[in-house]
């Protein structure tokens, strides 16, 4: 003991170590040997060192508990030979007074055989047989009875040696230590510093470990090895009561042992009270991490007790009042929120709802109130309690957290009972926030402020829950409507719109995020001043986030009636608290008396948060669109009836009302509609455009999404936008640009690789002859090209966009009032992304067919490339007949240059415009034809694709053909590319090139072509 003592002081790890190891394997405690004098006296001076230097012990604990855990089954053992030899001399007893019943039987037996003797001799001879029977009978029964007990100790014959060592063994244990040494030891842990007792839980907690799991060390311990000897020798024992209990009931004799267990419980009840929180914190960590992994134990009665224990702790520790910010009630709870996410014992998790629903009763704001009840007024409900409880109720404050976490995670809990169970405790807890007298008290200041004309506020605070846990009992009413009970994510809507009337009353107080305090600066001071602020909106919207952006994700929910009423609760609060009332429209004091929601705004009903809440709680809910799993795969959009399908074929009407269960069909509509009627709400309260920018933002999420099907429905939403629900007055150029680019956006191909020839022809334009770079650039854009179809494979539906757009732009083009609100500049805008989709669609197509091997797209719903490309050459040619009509862009000439240079300039774009797309129709058909002509094109749909392209080219010229002289001759590149289209292969178009050339020839034009003969430059540059 002076050596170990001496290693402590001086800091010697190492010699401590091995003293205390020495004395614990000289005790030879688990070993299984016969103990002599020198072994006991090891495991006293080892448990006095405990007793009396536990300061000094550090690391060396573990054999100190280690050598109790074998001291205290030595002691059972002894206990338990104390009963069996109780037994025994109760039935040495039982045997003697047999015995001497017998003698007595035999006595009475022989007086009476010479009674009859002598009254016949005959009769007396029988009855002397008959009496030797009886006494060879009952020999033979008693020595059977003495027989049987000698079987039953012959029984253990062949464990007589073990046993014999045993019980010498626990003999002289419970002769030399005493029971009140064993308790001193983890009594005064108390007495222990900071640093020892850490390291006295420690190592009690790892002995612990080793106990319940059944080995000899821990992970990263040299003591993690397996003692066969001892864990065979200690399981397997006759007189151990477990093992006799198993044996008996045919269990496996492998219970594990829970004696340091109970011992921690102990200390931690010792040390709970007597050290300074910050410190007990500490020391809680260690305990609650073993409890937690011994709560999530396999064996569940193991498991129930560490449950049951973390009850008995938590009662006691939260008998203490809570400490400002500090939070200890929440650490100290933390454990639960693990226990019921991670057991999978439904006896388990009941236990820890039924410690949590007293933990409630104790501490929390009062009983909680059945089903039954209500209704009824808390003060006939109410039950008297004891003084204790009663000075105790309402200290529950941080704990609150990991409490309504834990009846929130029962929601997610497979068996019914436990979500339940779970679901009545929180329903019940609400019930009792929100209770009559609140609203009671809530009415009568309205009353008084109403006579008063003053703005009173309730005397009456509300409950610690809503108060300081406002947030944390939305988050748990959330996780029971996400969960997979539907009639519970039902109810709990109902409580959230509860709790927002609640939170937008102005006669009750608010939670105390209110009174949060912050720094400010003070004049004329240096440092910053504490103080609380006045109610900022910023503090205001943290609690009405939470209810928001939950009614957001339930919008999301794969249950259709959960979803639909979730995006309708959310935007009837968003309607209801956050838009103040319009000046115009008085308030009726009828209705405010009749109802107990509050008509008037809480101050937050500004544009900023409503800018706020579209960008952070409706815009993310269309990512639930691209989610949405229930979608079908054959849900196509529909296409405009005049679009021409000459490759893949048209759906038929089985396929597209295939999944009316999905999101994009059941809830897409309902969420633009109520976003829009509250963008127009705003805009008549506040005579402002800000949330149109928030909607088409919405939209345009729509637009660039992977999903053609919410990409077209996006693209319907936004033309019934623009043309049905807003106001002209309303579509500013800031507007129109925002739209335009949208439109312009979706004409585009995504993800289409550059042309082979343009990257062939910049490596043969490179003189450097690195022939390394020219593979790796062949290399990059064969990758490029892979990916492309790979895409488009997987997202052919995008196909849909296209033509989609392309039809609401010529809907929006063709209409004169929305032309001209436009004006040119975006007219032509959206032409010329018209045209540069025809160039990308006709490219995309291209390698497409070069990949028909990967397609397997060219024959179902989505279209084709081409197909689109005609459908927009369509609108091309009508687009370039409005341009050659418009006096703006056909009459620009010399002459009135001067009435601005802007509308020259567009003027010039759009005769520019006119030119190439014309050409480029031209030579489309030009090149298609030329193909078909010399039969080398046999792609399906190539003559009918020619046939409307041809079509197409007549109406445009036959326009042309419409206009007068002075309008025509402002086109003079037309002719060249009229002589190519002269050997047609359609006699209708032949004529039509024929007369548009000799109305140019024969015209003013004749002197140009003339002049550019002698070398006038105006031709040549034209």
């Amino acid at each position: 003991s002076l050596a170990v003592c001496t290693a402590g002081f001086c800091g010697n790890e190492t010699a401590r170590g091995a003293f205390v190891r020495a004395l614990y394997i000289f005790s030879l405690l688990g070993t299984g040997r016969l103990l002599e004098h020198r072994h006991v006296r090891c495991v006293q001076a080892l448990l006095c060192l405990a007793r009396d230097d536990g300061e000094l012990l550090s690391t060396t604990w573990e054999h100190i508990f280690r050598a109790l855990s074998e001291v205290v089954r030595m002691q059972q053992v002894y206990q338990l030979m104390a009963r069996n030899d109780r037994a025994a001399v109760a039935a040495a007893e039982r045997r003697q007074r047999r015995l001497e019943r017998r003698e007595a039987r035999e006595e009475a037996r022989i007086a009476a055989a010479q009674a009859r003797r002598e009254a016949n001799e005959d009769s007396s001879d029988q009855a002397d047989q008959n009496d030797d029977y009886s006494i060879s009978s009952s020999d033979i029964s008693d020595s059977e009875s003495e027989s049987s007990y000698d079987s039953d100790e012959l029984l253990m014959e062949d464990e007589m040696d073990s046993r014999a060592i045993d019980e010498t063994n626990a003999k002289s244990i419970h002769e030399a230590v005493p029971e009140i040494l064993i308790d001193a030891i983890f009594h005064r842990s108390s007495s222990l510093s900071g640093p020892a007792v850490k390291e006295f839980i420690y190592q009690l907690c790892r002995v612990s470990r080793m106990e319940i799991s059944g080995y000899g060390g821990h992970v990263g311990s040299e003591a993690n090895t397996i003692d066969l000897t001892n864990v065979h020798y200690r399981q397997s024992h006759t007189l151990l009561p477990n093992s006799l209990h198993q044996s008996k009931t045919g269990g496996t004799g492998n219970q594990p042992a829970i004696y340091s267990l109970q011992k921690l419980i102990e200390v931690t009840h010792y040390n709970m009270d007597s050290r300074p929180r910050p410190m007990f914190s500490d020391i809680w960590s260690t305990v609650a991490v073993h409890l937690t992994s011994t709560a999530l134990h396999s064996n569940a009665a193991v498991a129930m007790y560490a449950v049951d224990s973390f009850r008995q702790l938590s009662i006691q520790f939260l008998q203490r009042r809570e400490l400002g910010v500090f939070e200890f009630q929440r650490r100290f709870l933390k454990p639960f929120e693990t226990i019921m996410a991670r057991s999978e014992h439904v006896s388990v998790k009941e236990l820890l709802l039924k410690c949590v629903e007293q933990i409630i009763l104790m501490f929390g704001s009062g009983p909680i109130a059945q089903d039954g009840d209500a209704k009824k007024s808390p003060a006939k409900s109410k039950k008297p309690k004891p003084v204790g409880e009663q000075f105790h109720q309402g200290t529950l404050r941080s704990g609150w957290r990991p409490i309504l976490t834990v009846l929130g995670i029962a929601g997610h809990d497979a068996n019914d009972g436990i979500a339940k169970l779970g679901f009545k405790m929180l329903t019940s807890q609400l019930r009792q926030c929100v209770s009559v007298e609140i609203l009671n008290d809530s009415l009568t200041s309205k009353e008084k402020s109403a006579k008063s004309g003053t703005r009173q506020v309730s005397s009456s605070a509300p409950p610690v829950l809503l108060a300081e846990r406002f947030v944390d009992l939305v988050d748990a009413l959330l996780m029971y409507i996400s969960g997979t009970r539907e009639e519970m994510s039902l109810l709990c809507m109902d409580h959230l719109v509860t709790l927002s009337n609640f939170l937008a009353n102005d006669d009750i107080p608010l939670p105390v995020v209110r009174k949060k305090p912050i720094a400010h600066k003070v004049p004329g001071e240096t440092g910053a001043r504490v103080g609380y602020a006045p109610k900022p909106d910023s503090e205001e919207l943290e609690l009405w986030w939470p209810i928001l952006l939950g009614l957001s994700r339930t919008v999301g929910d794969r249950r259709q009636s959960v979803r639909i009423k979730g995006l309708v609760t959310m935007l009837g609060v968003i309607n209801q608290h956050f838009f103040a009332n319009s000046p115009t429209e008085p308030k009726n004091d009828e209705d405010s008396d009749d109802e107990m929601e509050p008509t008037t705004s809480p101050q937050h009903g500004d544009l900023q948060t409503l800018q706020l809440i579209f960008r952070g709680v409706l815009t993310p809910i269309l990512e639930y669109a691209e989610t949405d799993m229930t979608k079908g795969v054959g849900s196509a959009p529909l296409l405009s009836n005049d679009f021409e399908r000459f490759i893949t074929r048209k759906p038929s009407p089985a396929v597209t009302t295939d999944s009316k269960d999905s999101w994009i069909d059941t809830t897409f509509e309902h969420l633009m509609d109520g976003c829009v009627s509250m963008c127009l709400r705003s805009m008549d309260l506040y005579k402002s455009d800000a949330l149109v920018e928030e909607v088409l933002a919405m939209l345009n999420s729509c637009l660039i999404s992977d999903s053609g099907a919410l990409a077209v429905l996006g693209l319907r939403k936004l033309h019934q936008f623009i043309t049905e629900e807003i106001s002209k007055e309303f579509l500013s150029d800031d507007t129109w640009a925002t739209v335009c680019h949208m439109l312009r956006r979706c004409l585009s191909v995504r993800g289409l690789p550059p042309p082979t020839s343009n990257v062939a022809t910049e490596t043969k334009g490179n003189n450097s002859g690195n022939e390394d770079e020219e593979i790796e650039k062949r290399r990059e854009a064969k990758i490029m090209m892979d990916e492309f179809v790979l895409e488009e494979r997987v997202l052919s539906s995008r196909r849909y966009i296209g033509s989609c757009a392309t039809e609401i732009i010529g809907s929006l083009l063709s209409n004169n009032t929305y032309s001209q609100c436009m004006g040119l500049g975006w007219y032509l805008f959206l032409t010329t992304g018209l045209g540069n989709g025809i160039y990308e669609w006709e490219a995309a197509a291209k390698i497409m067919d070069s990949h028909a091997e990967l397609d397997q797209n060219g024959s179902s719903h989505p279209p084709h490339y081409l197909e689109n490309a005609l459908y927009g050459r369509k609108w091309m040619t009508k687009f370039l007949l409005h341009l050659i009509s418009r006096e703006d862009v056909m009459g620009v000439t010399s002459s009135n240059a001067e009435e601005g240079g802007n509308s020259k300039r567009t003027a010039s774009v759009a005769q520019n415009l006119i030119k190439d797309q014309t050409e480029s129709i031209l030579n489309a058909l030009i090149a298609k034809e030329a193909v078909l002509s010399g039969g080398k094109d046999t792609k399906k749909g190539a003559s009918t694709e020619v046939k409307h392209l041809t079509a197409l080219v007549n109406q445009l010229l036959d326009g042309y053909n419409k206009l007068d002289d002075n309008h025509l001759f402002v086109m003079p590149w037309l002719c060249p590319k009229l002589s190519a289209c002269i050997q047609s292969n359609d006699k209708d178009l032949r004529s039509i090139v024929h007369i548009l050339v000799q109305r140019m020839f024969n015209g003013p034009l004749s002197d140009k072509m003339k002049s550019a003969k002698s070398g006038t430059p105006t031709l040549q540059a034209t």
